[in-house]
């Protein structure tokens, strides 16, 4: 891993902006402390981009925004929301913000140190360099391609430590360079639910989805939103069975007859179905 955190704090120290990218379903299961307390110790101003807010309701994201400025010491204009459902309107508030930080904080100094050259560098070049960072599948990439207009060009890119690091202009915004990398963020720390809520695993690959499916079911039911998930699947929650997210995957299973031989429920098919919805967008808190 030690390479890697050399990777990470390069785009870091490189930066003079950092984005940090979360789900808007699963902000706090979403970020990553120790990727924060380097961009605290680097001085570097950071950016929240809350992505894929369309599929939560305005009042959750405003609820959300004022948690994560308040718990976490943040400035509560360091908050972006973006979707792709509003792309063009969307891009240019996170471009003005971007400038707007830039205005504020300047151009920061501070270098990476590199583990081959014995010496520190900066070789992004451009007015404002910005660093990504996200989960897979929070939308980092989804937001990098936007900011750079369906025109992702590969400024350069180094081998060794750094080996898959790429420079990126912003299609329409020259004095923008973005920094990017294809795995942001170690995933070992997590456990597995947390990484099948942000959709960081996928649902085949997840060995224990009626856990994560259960934690889905009850992420709706603390959001007071039961009736939402019943409308969504077009089936009924018994009331013996409502504070137990494991029997309403059953109830879920035999309503959409997912059954197994003798006539049993498929837990396991129906956790799928419901992690696959979940991570895809369709089904919304």
């Amino acid at each position: 891993m030690e390479p890697y955190w050399n990777q990470i704090k390069q785009i870091i120290n490189e930066s003079d902006i950092v984005l940090e990218i979360l789900d808007a379903r699963a902000i706090d299961i979403s970020r990553n402390e120790q990727i924060e307390s380097l961009i605290a110790d680097a001085g570097r101003p950071r950016i929240f981009v809350i992505n894929k807010a369309d599929l939560v309701s305005k009042q959750d994201l405003e609820s959300s925004a004022e948690k994560l400025s308040r718990d976490r010491n943040a400035e509560k204009d360091s908050i972006v929301y973006f979707s792709n459902k509003w792309k063009s309107r969307t891009v240019k508030i996170l471009i003005a913000k971007i400038k707007q930080t830039f205005k504020k904080h300047g151009k920061r100094k501070g270098y990476f140190k590199s583990p081959i050259l014995k010496r520190p560098y900066r070789e992004a070049k451009g007015d404002i360099i910005i660093g990504v960072v996200g989960y897979p599948n929070v939308g980092k990439s989804s937001i990098i391609n936007a900011l750079a207009f369906k025109k992702k060009t590969k400024i350069t890119s180094r081998a060794g430590t750094t080996h898959g690091v790429h420079w990126i202009s912003t299609g329409k915004d020259k004095e923008i360079k973005l920094i990017d990398t294809p795995g942001v963020i170690p995933l070992s720390y997590q456990d597995e639910a947390n990484l099948g809520i942000i959709a960081a695993k996928n649902p085949e690959k997840i060995k224990d989805p009626e856990t994560v499916a259960g934690k889905i079911i009850g992420m709706f039911y603390q959001a007071g939103k039961k009736a939402k998930f019943e409308k969504f699947y077009d089936f009924k929650i018994s009331e013996e069975n409502s504070d137990n997210p494991y029997l309403i995957l059953e109830e879920l299973a035999i309503a959409k007859r997912h059954l197994r031989k003798g006539g049993l429920p498929d837990d396991m098919r129906t956790s799928v179905m419901v992690l696959k919805d979940w991570q895809t967008g369709k089904l919304k808190l």
